[in-house]
């Protein structure tokens, strides 16, 4: 009867933990594509090649830009992405929420 119940139990909080992370209801994800140019192993220049969504505003574009270039900046200090000499191709992913992302207007 109690080990039933335990199960019973464990099962009722999976599901409600399955639930809680259904994210694509009320987000959406871009992908953003940037470069960062190495020389001697230091960085000489990060840029943003390409925002891909094809429902965003030009300002929207601009807004998730911005925010990928902080990221990549950030990302410039990880061993996996440093090189001694030439470009390293990065894909950020930036998840919004839906109200978010309308705020960017």
């Amino acid at each position: 009867m109690k080990i039933s119940l335990y199960i019973l139990i464990i099962l009722t909080f999976s599901l409600a933990k399955l639930q809680a992370q259904d994210y694509k209801k009320d987000s959406l994800q871009f992908k953003i594509i940037t470069n960062i140019k190495y020389n001697s192993s230091q960085v000489e220049d990060i840029k943003l090649k390409k925002v891909m969504c094809d429902y965003c505003t030009d300002n929207q574009k601009k807004q998730l830009g911005l925010q990928a270039l902080k990221l990549a900046a950030l990302e410039q200090y990880d061993p996996k992405n440093k090189l001694e000499n030439g470009i390293k191709i990065l894909s950020i992913y930036i998840r919004l929420s839906k109200t978010d992302f309308l705020a960017l207007k």
